[in-house]
């Protein structure tokens, strides 16, 4: 089930965010000192802020916050992670879908991520597309993904 995030999920987001990060090696190939970096802004208080200034929406399976998306009225897709047990069962993609929908409801023309190396394939599967003219930062893409012409609802 998907549903809109609240306050009291921000403890279960902060866990499923630094499980996925921890479940990136192909970014950080294990290495505890690029972890600690990629976790340091992500503490509860951090992510409660982000909570209230922008869409978060999460998926609830069996009573547990097993994913979520976080993103800007403007389409930048702020965190997206879905926890390591669970990956690969179309959870993931069951939100980016929510937020497109969201987005388009909203006369949003397209949709931006910074991608880890590990992501990347997803969202180019999703039909995002890298933006090489745009500044990465650290070991992330930037990708855009325009939503024109798409169907509002996916299946």
């Amino acid at each position: 089930m998907i549903r809109a995030a609240q306050i009291q999920d921000v403890a279960n987001l902060v866990a499923v965010l630094h499980a996925s990060i921890r479940s990136c090696i192909q970014d950080h190939q294990r290495n505890e000192a690029k972890i600690q970096a990629w976790l340091e802004n992500k503490s509860y208080e951090n992510i409660l802020m982000l909570l209230h200034y922008n869409n978060c929406w999460v998926y609830v399976l069996q009573h547990v916050v097993v994913g979520f998306i976080m993103m800007s009225d403007r389409g930048q897709i702020l965190q997206h992670a879905i926890a390591p047990e669970v990956q690969q069962r179309g959870i993931g993609q069951a939100l980016l879908f929510e937020a497109i929908s969201d987005l388009k409801r909203k006369n949003v023309s397209h949709m931006s991520v910074f991608s880890t190396q590990t992501a990347l394939s997803f969202y180019e599967k999703n039909g995002f597309e890298i933006q090489p003219q745009k500044i990465s930062y650290g070991h992330f893409t930037p990708m855009l993904k325009h939503l024109n012409g798409e169907p509002l609802e996916h299946t």
